[in-house]
């Protein structure tokens, strides 16, 4: 009985510091990337990449590096059919892992506009005014998507995030694909897989190299 006990104990502790490994990512130090939608070869061949599963057959791969002034994001495989999913970074630059959003934790969101909230998502509109835009200060994106658009490319300098490229640094990070509906029908899918929108505790970490 006590064998058992301790075994089961053992694979719990095995299976939880698995969970937690697989949700840390180490951004390693690239070339600048052209945010065009377009990979070209050899741009990407530098970053290290997750994947988020939206359906059976269907997954999304996110690649990232960063050089001393930017963080560097690829989202492939974002249309599906008929089917297009949008891309979500969400940072916590100070790693605080708050259960609730405070001020200077980034939501990054990039469809047909670039919108962006400091200290809280989905900030679409702000008293009736829509506040997303073609373009934002300190980051940039593939936006519109190009009806057969199947990448999605992100730029966001370090400067915005208050963040020096710090070899070692960790930041609070997540990734989400989410068809935008805005309403109760509106899905996401996370990186790590059990990140939530409303808390940064819920995140992974990556590690800058």
């Amino acid at each position: 009985m006590i064998n058992r006990a301790v075994l089961l104990c053992s694979t719990f502790i095995t299976l939880l510091f698995s969970a937690r490994v697989t949700d840390v990512v180490h951004i390693p130090k690239g070339r600048a990337a052209d945010v065009d939608g377009m990979v070209t070869p050899h741009e990407w061949e530098d970053a290290e990449s997750i994947e988020i599963a939206v359906d059976r057959d269907w997954t999304i791969r996110v690649r990232f590096k960063r050089d001393n002034q930017s963080l560097y994001f690829a989202f492939e495989g974002v249309k599906h059919g008929s089917h297009r999913l949008f891309p979500e970074i969400f940072v916590d630059p100070q790693n605080r892992k708050s259960s609730r959003w405070e001020k200077g934790q980034w939501w990054l969101h990039i469809s047909y506009n670039l919108c962006e909230g400091d200290g809280e998502p989905n900030v679409y509109r702000t008293d009736g005014a829509f506040q997303c835009s073609h373009q934002k200060e300190g980051w940039a994106g593939t936006n519109p998507p190009a009806e057969d658009a199947q990448v999605i490319e992100v730029r966001v300098s370090l400067s915005k995030l208050g963040i020096s490229p710090t070899p070692g640094r960790r930041l609070g990070l997540a990734f989400a694909v989410t068809n935008a509906t805005g309403d109760e029908r509106q899905e996401w899918f996370f990186w790590p897989r059990t990140g939530k929108v409303d808390s940064p505790r819920t995140w992974g970490e990556a590690v800058l190299d």
